[in-house]
């Protein structure tokens, strides 16, 4: 790292805490949480087969939270500035969650920068983690709650990191003994972190993890019960322990009734498997469900399973498939846009190139004069734009054969299992952390399919690919409350994967749908002009001053890639 690199850094101790509290670094350009609407619609409504999605209202639906955990964390994440690392995870189904946490095993854990702009470009909170754990832990639950006054010294330093970073509160996780004498003090050291943080971070959060109970020994419940609801009803909501029972979820789905609470008790769900029922991995669909069976939100932890078991060579197929499965058990939220211009690339933070209107950057070399193309790949959550709907229903499970486990006559560690899943167009079969794609066929069933391409960009480093089998069929994009003062002039800059059509004349080859409570309304480009290297602009004059969702249709059976929307009010000239 050289030295000039700005990183973000956890605390590991009190000291550490309270020397550079009052010295914190300024992160220029942290953005605001976007806000959303209060409608939610189902994960399903994504399938453009579902003609006017319905809304359901936000605070009736479950939530759902991602805890993000993987190797340690502060990977290349912790660069403010980016890293030119591009296989690192990156994380992009921000649609259908309402809360991301940064996990880790510091003492206190801040979220880094480029996380925390990613997941509130799309109107989803973040939080930091508080973990104590062992007889280390036990010292510092000591001293923080020696006094009044060190407990609330504490809890101010902790909401003052919320607040100067801009992310929105904390998951507090105590794996170690407190003394019975002290867990009064410690429920007063939630109570008060809570109510004070709701003071001065608007909208912010603190989630207690099951583990410490009433008398102050560490013993994970797996439930809401009398033991840990003196904690439950000081915070915002508990992260429940993963190995959990349909019993205990209705005992928990009943407590948090009686409060009116039924959204704050969040199921944990460990993609890794260890007890928590189904087994995690690509099963961990099953766990979701039972847990939506009682009505009672999630915890997602370590989803970047897809990156680190597997490699990052096939995580961008894999991460796919394993939303999906989750995806009919989730709710979409809106973001709002509200009289401001909306733009988005796709791009999802990290590429092996970089491009600049359609061209990958480029440089002379100074001795030869030659044009060399750089090497321009990054990786930079804070670079993500808005991102599409999660359209990957067409990769659900149509089967799935998981062999026995084999156990060793010698008693030693079993052989992994053999898993095969089927999609409609796909066989994936695993054995351990090797994994093989077979497709079944060139199409797609007759029907539509957005995938994303890491190979060809506008702007960033990737853009959406529009598979289209079915020209009477449209692809549905994006779920955005958009509001402006005038009629919507949007604009889109795409190309053809067809090189003869990208040597011919440009064609209006591109339809604007966009969609509001009454249904769609298709829109053709009142102009089409070449854009860049092989790319075309279309622009289109609406009569509409509000949409809820934007779609395009294409009018050819060639696939096609969008580089970059705009949605503007029609004033605004052409330029981007």
């Amino acid at each position: 790292m050289e030295a000039n690199e700005r990183v973000v850094k956890p605390f590991n101790n009190l000291n550490e805490l309270y020397s550079e509290i009052d010295s914190l670094v300024c992160w220029p350009g942290i953005l605001e949480l976007r806000k959303s609407t209060d409608y939610v619609h189902r994960g399903t409504d994504v399938d453009t087969q579902v003609d006017r999605p319905e809304r359901l209202r936000r605070d009736d639906v479950p939530k759902t939270i991602v805890c993000h955990d993987m190797m340690g964390g502060y990977l290349e994440d912790k660069f403010i500035d980016g890293s030119n690392e591009h296989n690192s995870y990156h994380f992009y189904h921000w649609n259908v969650i309402d809360t991301f946490i940064y996990f880790s095993h510091h003492f206190v854990t801040i979220p880094p920068f480029g996380w925390i702009n990613a997941a509130h470009k799309h109107g989803v909170k973040v939080l930091g983690t508080l973990i104590t754990e062992s007889s280390e832990g036990c010292l510092l639950w000591d001293e923080i709650l020696k006094t009044r006054d060190s407990i609330i010294r504490f809890a101010d330093a902790l909401i003052q990191l919320a607040s100067f970073y801009k992310f929105e509160g904390w998951l507090l996780n105590v794996e170690n003994q407190i003394k019975q004498n002290d867990v009064t003090k410690l429920t007063f050291f939630v109570q008060y972190l809570t109510e004070t943080i709701h003071m001065k971070v608007p909208g912010s959060e603190v989630i207690w993890y099951d583990s410490v109970i009433n008398t102050g020994a560490l013993s994970w419940q797996n439930e809401l019960n009398k033991s840990n609801e003196c904690f439950f009803d000081r915070c915002d909501g508990i992260f429940l322990n993963y190995t959990w029972t349909d019993a205990g979820l209705i005992k928990s789905a009943a407590g948090a009734s009686k409060r009116n609470r039924m959204r704050d008790i969040y199921v944990g769900l460990d993609v890794w498997g260890r007890g928590c029922p189904g087994g995690g991995g690509f099963n961990s669909a099953h766990a979701l469900q039972r847990i939506r069976n009682q009505g009672l939100s999630v915890a997602i932890f370590a989803p970047a399973w897809t990156f680190e078991y597997f490699g990052p060579e096939t995580f961008p197929k894999l991460e796919n498939i394993f939303w999906a499965q989750l995806l009919p058990f989730l709710y979409v939220h809106v973001p709002v846009y509200q009289d401001e211009r909306f733009i988005t690339t796709f791009c999802r933070g990290a590429g092996t190139k970089y491009y600049e209107y359609g061209t990958q950057i480029t440089y002379q070399d100074p001795e030869t004069h030659e044009t060399i193309a750089s090497n321009s790949s990054f990786y930079n959550m804070s670079m993500q734009k808005h991102q599409t709907v999660a359209a990957c229903l067409h990769l659900m499970f149509t089967s799935t054969k998981i062999s026995p486990p084999i156990t060793n006559n010698d008693k030693t560690q079993p052989k992994p299992q053999e898993c095969v899943f089927e999609t409609e167009h796909e066989v994936v079969k695993t054995l351990g952390n090797r994994v093989t794609l077979e497709d079944k066929t060139d199409s797609y069933n007759g029907k539509n399919c957005i995938q994303f391409s890491y190979d060809l960009s506008y702007e960033g480093g990737g853009c959406l690919k529009l598979i289209n089998n079915d020209i009477k069929s449209y692809h549905r994009l994006l779920f955005v409350s958009i509001e402006l003062p005038r009629e919507i002039q949007a604009r889109i800059i795409y190309r053809s994967s067809n090189k003869e059509q990208l040597e011919s004349s440009f064609k209006n080859d591109v339809v604007l749908i966009l969609g509001n409570s009454n249904g769609i309304t298709s829109f053709l480009p009142r102009d089409t002009m070449p854009y860049g290297d092989n790319w075309k602009m279309s622009v289109f004059q609406t009569n509409m001053r509000a949409a809820q969702e934007v779609g395009v249709a294409v009018t050819s059976m060639e696939s096609c890639y969008i580089g970059k929307i705009v949605l503007e009010e029609s004033r605004r000239p052409y330029h981007l």
